[in-house]
């Protein structure tokens, strides 16, 4: 019988390599070298990743559920702004480089589609895996998306497709590689491009010219790696993917606080659908944040 995805257990054997990576003994001497290390990473990379995280089983059946589940979606081919926010972009200037329209080729296995006996599911809920990553990003406590769609999904991205230059709506993002591309789909990113109240118009219209002058780094994660990245003020991108393979990558999204569900419109523009949680809590949505468009 399957386990079953459960905050309150969240038991990690078998689908992490705990003798690298003990999650399972938070506060130890290892727990805590690997929790440093990874701070430092991210401090001076705004990237840090553990190869290898996934025992190879588990990493075999993980990729062999979201790639039979990928069958079902489809591949929207969109054209979409930095932000995806047509009701913000369409009072800008016509020369606003948050205006500037780029090609998208993805599709995405929502949360609502991952069943709860997954190992995505239990990696996703896991009570240990949450205190490793709040640990890493220097919070108390990290919580589990409310949004129906978003918090655990894959992104995939079939031969042709790529993901274009954007920013994330939360301060960081965790992410498991688990299938590559053949050739391509190569992540790109400029670290920390805007800042809490500067969107850098400026930086970000270079960036869009391709300006020689702003090089992006590169990353480049194997099968089973995990990847965490500060993605809300580091303008990031996928190249296209290029071969006879899709390239899937499990994201897995937290909060600083509970009940946070994205906004109506940004959700119907990556994942083509909204639920009614959306409608309500675009309804109630405090207009307070950082400065920067959500």
């Amino acid at each position: 019988m399957s386990s079953l995805a459960d905050p309150e257990i969240g038991a990690l054997d078998g689908l992490v390599d705990l003798e690298r990576y003990p999650l399972d003994r938070p506060g130890s001497e290892m727990w805590s070298e690997l929790v440093e290390a990874g701070r430092r990473d991210l401090a001076e990379h705004g990237s840090m990743c553990l190869t290898q995280f996934l025992k190879p089983d588990a990493l075999t059946n993980t990729a062999a559920e979201i790639a039979a589940i990928a069958t079902h979606i489809p591949i929207l081919e969109q054209m979409s702004s930095v932000y995806a926010r047509d009701a913000i972009e369409a009072d800008l200037d016509s020369d606003d480089p948050r205006r500037v329209r780029m090609a998208r080729s993805a599709g995405h296995v929502t949360r609502d589609m991952i069943p709860p006996y997954s190992p995505a599911h239990r990696l996703y809920v896991s009570a240990c895996f949450k205190v490793f990553i709040a640990a890493l990003v220097g919070e108390e406590r990290v919580f589990e998306y409310a949004d129906p769609l978003a918090g655990l999904v894959a992104t995939v991205l079939p031969p042709g497709g790529s993901y274009p230059w954007h920013y994330d709506t939360n301060e960081y993002v965790v992410t498991l590689m688990l299938q590559p591309a053949e050739e391509g789909g190569v992540f790109e990113y400029h670290q920390n491009l805007r800042s809490p109240g500067d969107e850098n118009l400026a930086g970000l219209g270079r960036v869009l010219a391709r300006d020689p002058a702003e090089p992006a780094r590169r990353i480049s994660v194997a099968a089973g790696d995990l990847q965490l990245f500060l993605g809300r003020y580091s303008l990031h991108q996928v190249t296209e993917v290029a071969g006879t393979l899709d390239r899937h990558v499990l994201v897995l999204s937290y909060a600083d606080r509970p009940g946070v569900i994205g906004p109506a419109d940004r959700t119907r523009a990556v994942y083509g659908r909204v639920t009614e949680a959306h409608l309500v809590a675009d309804q109630a949505r405090l207009a307070e944040n950082d400065g920067l468009i959500l």
